[in-house]
């Protein structure tokens, strides 16, 4: 009951939470519009994307693959080079009951960079994790055995454990569980000249069936020995688990970069391993939070101060019945400042935690051996009683609380679930924005937004929601090029190229370029186009929203017989716009009268409902829009309503206009008679078009000529969105 209360809360607290994006493209849609290129894969995993901007090449790490293909376009001439892994291997995997197709097989798991020409590489082997340094000029071969190293501490066995990964400074560090039973998670430093250093091992209060989300060298001041590690990742709480079961929460943890572990405890261990909870919850009005508690995915965003970038976080919800996820934005500095906070602390087993009263020892743990604190030149020059300290409590009670306190984005209710995030800042003509490109689940990739506003939180704004896999697999990895303005997405169907924006899609009207609020589109006085910073451009707002909007309204004739259904429909391109539907008073009256549900006329989202037309219902309707604070009229219904018992014409059009040519036949007619009177007539309907027996609706499109009104922000009937459909016939909407 508590779950449902708090889905209702979300409904009325994010009412756009349940809304769908601005424009929907389906695959087919892209490819034709020459904004999509896929790749198929047989390979059925794809773990990571490795974008190359000097080199211009994309490396995508799979089953028993590694691929290499041009970022200008990834069609042409892939080169692949075969790493399986070794049948003695899989020979034993088989035999250990393990799966042939999703687990006996050389899952790449590791892609990184480790200079200009080479790349370092792991995979799982079979359960027998090997890595090896692939130069980038060589594809087009088979990697054999002995042409590859020991990959243990470098690679999980199993190829569904989650890992991360970075070099840095020409060392790997990587989150993994680091044996077959997949029972030992660790976070590892190899590579280079120093030894191998880990997290202490079989310790949970260290790490407890840790799944690694990201790895990431962050600095926090201008000295370098005091330059840090991090990694994000979830596990097993246990100073919340009780009575409830398991509890898993996300986490921040990092190391310094120069630690070598202790001299007589922790030897090859992290001794500045410290670790501080990452929250994403909706705040309830009773005081309850609605946690996000699996963390799926981090981006860092680096601006123009290197040390306090912005962290981006993707989650969803561990709980079944609530099904969701959210992207919360966190500041380096409260990171940093949870770290210099107080230690979680117990006692025994039988004992709670609590927060460490006790005197703790200096340096404080944590610390990074440097000229600043003490003039330690390494961790193995620590005090026993601050190596002791950092073994026992590793854990930081202050928490990292995201940007406002709460979600930037959140998705409740709907068929799919985040899994990859990426964001771009762009410079747009008004200012700067963070686009979000999210994958998820179903295949979905969105395009998002998030808008400032003078009182209370942002609003998001959901751009576009983009199919890019026929099948919908679930997004698997994402890289971006912003140099080429591709975005690369992976599934276990290939890989998919995607432009990050296609601007003419927003209409051929200013106003509707500019509410668009796709940042990296702008109008250039012509046309919507996309926005180059160093080109001077048209001020969107000065040009089409300050003077006024001028758009055309789409005028539409409609006819139904009384005591039919008949829809009114109104479409705005942008889905974000308000609808708002007003009936004209009288024919020539300036007066509007909203239209509101009742017994026979039900309003939705996009349209009026009228289920059973009466002789009332005829009139002048205005679907007005609403967005960004402007108003327009969008389309004008004049709707006209037939009555078989008066056999006449209810309709506001004047006597002394043009007929339409059904307007005799209705009136001589009755309607279970039209079908053959039409035939009569000489009418021979299409094939494909399904029959009609008692109602005809007419609805033809024109172009109001010479009607342009200027709606700067207030209400008015007669302007509106431009229509830019030929004159046309359509069947009617029964209900």
């Amino acid at each position: 009951r508590r779950r449902l209360f708090l889905l209702c809360f979300l409904m009325s607290t994010f009412p756009s939470l349940f809304s769908s994006a601005s424009l929907r493209l389906v695959q087919h849609k892209l490819i034709q519009n020459g904004r999509l290129l896929t790749l198929p894969l047989e390979a059925g995993d794809l773990h990571s994307l490795l974008p190359d901007e000097d080199g211009m090449h994309l490396y995508v790490a799979m089953k028993d693959n590694l691929l290499s293909t041009s970022m200008d376009d990834i069609t042409q001439n892939p080169r692949k080079l075969h790493w399986p892994a070794s049948p003695d291997r899989v020979q034993e995997c088989l035999m250990a009951g393990k799966d042939p197709e999703m687990e006996c097989a050389n899952f790449l798991r590791v892609l990184q960079p480790f200079n200009k020409t080479h790349l370092y590489v792991c995979g799982t082997g079979a359960f027998n994790p090997r890595c090896a340094f692939i130069a980038t000029g060589v594809f087009r071969q088979t990697l054999s055995y002995s042409q590859t190293e020991c990959g243990k501490g470098k690679c999980p066995y199993d190829p569904f454990q989650k890992t991360a990964s970075a070099i840095v400074d020409g060392e790997l560090y990587a989150g993994i569980t680091s044996d077959f039973m997949s029972r030992d998670s660790a976070f590892f430093r190899s590579l280079g000249n120093r030894h191998v250093i880990r997290t202490e091992q079989y310790d949970s209060t260290w790490l407890q069936d840790a799944h690694f989300v990201r790895v990431a060298p962050l600095s926090e001041t201008d000295n370098p020995e005091d330059d840090k590690v991090y990694v994000f990742f979830t596990e097993r709480a246990q100073e919340a688990e009780g009575a409830a079961g398991k509890v898993v929460y996300s986490r921040v943890a990092r190391v310094c970069k120069n630690d070598i572990g202790g001299q007589r405890s922790l030897v090859n261990k992290w001794s500045t391993f410290q670790k501080a909870r990452l929250v994403c919850s909706v705040p309830g009005p009773d005081g309850l939070q609605t946690h996000f508690d699996q963390l799926q995915d981090v981006f860092i965003l680096h601006g123009k101060d290197k040390k306090n970038p912005l962290i981006y976080g993707l989650f969803t919800t561990s709980s079944d019945i609530l099904n969701g996820s959210a992207v919360c934005v966190y500041r380096m500095e409260d990171v940093v400042r949870a770290f210099k906070g107080n230690f979680l602390h117990k006692e025994g087993p039988q004992y709670k935690w609590a927060e460490f009263t006790g005197k703790v020892p200096y340096p404080r743990p944590g610390t990074c051996p440097s000229s600043t604190y003490g003039s330690y030149s390494s961790t193995r020059e620590y005090p026993d009683d601050v190596i002791f300290f950092s073994r026992t409590h590793p854990l930081l009670e202050e928490i990292v609380l995201p940007l406002g306190e709460r979600p930037l984005l959140v998705r409740v209710g709907v068929h799919y679930k985040f899994s990859k995030l990426l964001v771009d800042r762009v410079e747009a003509v008004d200012s700067t924005y963070d686009v979000l490109f999210i994958g998820t689940d179903s295949g979905l990739v969105l395009k998002a937004i998030h808008l400032p506003r003078e009182h209370g939180p942002s609003q998001e704004v959901t751009l576009e929601q983009l199919e890019v896999f026929q099948h919908k697999s679930p997004v698997t990895a994402m890289a971006l090029s912003r140099k080429k303005q591709w975005l690369f997405v992976g599934s276990r169907e290939g890989v998919s190229q995607l432009g990050l924006y296609q601007c003419e899609l927003y209409g051929e009207a200013c106003a509707e370029c500019c509410l668009a609020r796709d940042p990296y589109c702008t109008w250039d006085g012509h046309a919507c186009s996309p926005y180059m910073p160093t080109v001077r451009r048209y001020e969107p707002y000065c040009q089409c929203v300050g003077a006024g909007l001028q758009v055309e309204a789409e005028q539409r004739l409609m006819m139904v017989a009384e005591g039919n259904s008949t829809y009114l429909e109104c479409l705005p391109r942008s889905r974000h716009a308000a609808v708002t539907w007003y009936k004209q008073a009288g024919e020539n009256s300036p007066e509007l009268n909203q239209v509101r549900s009742g017994e026979q006329v039900v309003v939705i989202e996009r349209g009026v409902l009228i289920r059973r037309a009466e002789l009332s219902h005829s009139g002048v309707y205005h679907c007005q829009v609403e967005e960004h604070g402007y108003h327009w009229t969008a389309v004008t219904v004049h709707l006209a309503i037939w009555s078989p018992s008066a056999e006449r014409l209810i309709t506001t059009w004047s006597a002394s206009s043009h007929q339409p040519w059904y307007g005799d036949a209705m009136t001589l007619v009755h309607p279970r008679n039209l079908g053959q009177h039409c035939l009569a007539l000489g009418y021979r309907p299409p094939r494909n078009r399904r029959r009609h027996s008692d109602a005809v609706v007419v609805a033809v499109k024109e172009k109001a000529r010479g009607e342009k009104h200027n709606h700067g922000g207030g209400r008015g009937g007669g302007a509106g969105r431009k229509s830019r459909s030929k004159p046309q016939q359509r069947a009617p909407r029964s209900a």
